[in-house]
């Protein structure tokens, strides 16, 4: 694959990333965060903003480091440790913050 290509492809999937989080700041996304919760668990709307915020974080910090670890080459050594923290950090989040009553 050329670098013309591979920025290319990056880019596409960088905006396609931004868009996402665009979405789910303005809560279009809510109703993912609804079906992940039991049928007797009744989101409020704090509990609604606390995910969008969380939620929209995380996208944005992925995005972040698509960027950099593209830019520095390094993605193929590091991508998954990098992945892997920032869905502990977006579980544990969601579960100390947003569930919090």
């Amino acid at each position: 694959m050329t670098t013309s290509t591979h920025i290319l492809i990056i880019t596409l999937i960088c905006l396609v990333i931004a868009s996402f989080a665009i979405l789910c700041a303005m809560g279009k996304l809510d109703g993912w965060y609804r079906w992940s919760l039991t049928d007797d668990d009744k989101p409020s709307e704090q509990r609604m903003r606390r995910w969008r915020i969380v939620f929209t974080a995380e996208i944005l910090i992925f995005l972040a480091m698509i960027i950099l670890l593209n830019a520095t080459d390094i993605y193929d050594k590091y991508g998954t440790w990098v992945c892997l923290v920032i869905v502990i950090a977006g579980s544990l989040a969601e579960k100390l913050w947003v569930r919090k009553s």
